[in-house]
């Protein structure tokens, strides 16, 4: 017995595709669960039942390509994670996935748990027995003794440390991995323009990645540590603040070039960054317009769960890329579309 085939009329249409544009009166067929067919409304027979769209827009559902699940969100969200206990951090989980969920995220990629708790959430979602999005889970990011999110509880040193810590996040049901490149601001003690992490050491996780077939993000705020990983083949660069060592901005035009050549993304946060002193934030975000310009992908991503960033602030991510980064409107709804299926290698 075959499903019965679902029609949606959308009044405008947006598919998420780089090439894309907003179609007007539209008919989707849906069959079990995947979009067939895509056709002008007025092809349909009369009297066709059909799902009523005709006065919205329809698009892909959103993709989050930075979040923290377990985490609060409140204004103490470091606090929160060093006190309490795997069961409530999944209970954090559960009531994150569904506020995502709700927002018309259908996608997350989780870039910092503890232990296995976003891989017990991920897997419960998959199931059907919460409510929630996709989710790629790096699990535990790596990062170096004392480094950032040290207290996450993955510490390696050595590109043979990296190499172990990265086989076992993967033994342990990661489909996809982190690394500290550098310091953050969230984890006091750390140095956030100063690489943590060398090419080669950067490089083992990478390779133990492409082994498994997920990707790899890394969190560069400094820019040495951003050139670190983009030479040594990461997907991603979370945050990608470019600071140099005197903690202002130091562009460096031949990262951004390689960047656009190896089509490595920049997963940009920007809502988290509103905090910056301004003319930080806007020597910050120029750097950003300058690595768009060259050719850097954009993949939209909100750092939701660290302090005061909800699990459904993507929308307002997007209207930032668009406000403050350029983005045309379609573009910028790419960037949390078609752009970032690829950027976190669920594009097929």
């Amino acid at each position: 017995m075959h499903d019965r085939t679902t029609i949606i009329r959308a009044g405008r249409l947006i598919d998420g595709t780089a090439t894309g544009s907003l179609e007007l009166d539209q008919a989707l067929f849906v069959d079990s669960g995947t979009i067939t067919r895509v056709a002008p409304a007025g092809e349909l027979s009369p009297g066709a039942e059909a799902i009523d769209l005709s006065s919205s827009t329809v698009l892909p559902g959103l993709i989050d390509c930075h979040v923290h699940l377990i985490f609060s969100a409140s204004q103490y969200a470091l606090g929160d994670v060093l006190v309490e206990d795997d069961q409530q951090l999944l209970l954090r989980g559960v009531a994150a996935s569904r506020q995502a969920l709700r927002a018309g995220i259908t996608t997350v990629r989780d870039l910092g748990g503890r232990g296995g708790v976003t891989f017990r959430l991920r897997d419960a979602i998959a199931k059907g027995q919460i409510a929630g999005p996709r989710v790629l889970a790096a699990g535990s990011p790596i990062t170096i003794t004392g480094g950032h999110c040290h207290f996450l509880g993955l510490e390696a040193d050595g590109e043979a440390e990296v190499r172990v810590a990265a086989r076992r996040q993967l033994k342990a049901g990661a489909n996809c991995l982190k690394i500290m490149a550098t310091g953050g601001r969230m984890t006091p003690g750390t140095n956030i323009n100063r690489a943590q992490y060398s090419v080669q050491e950067i490089a083992a996780a990478v390779d133990e990645a492409a082994r498994a077939h997920v990707t790899v993000a890394a969190h560069g705020l400094g820019t040495d540590g951003i050139r670190n990983a983009v030479q040594a083949g990461v997907n991603t660069i979370e945050h990608c603040n470019w600071l140099g060592a005197d903690l202002s901005v130091s562009f460096d035009e031949a990262v951004a070039h390689d960047m656009a050549e190896r089509r490595t993304a920049i997963v940009p946060t920007l809502g988290p960054r509103q905090g910056l002193p301004s003319e930080l934030r806007e020597q910050i975000v120029g750097a950003m317009r300058q690595a768009r310009a060259m050719g850097a992908p954009i993949a939209a991503g909100t750092d939701a769960g660290v302090s005061n960033r909800p699990f459904d602030s993507l929308a307002h991510e997007v209207g930032t890329l668009f406000s403050d980064l350029g983005l045309a409107p379609l573009a910028a709804i790419h960037s949390a579309t078609g752009a970032a299926a690829t950027a976190i290698g669920v594009a097929e």
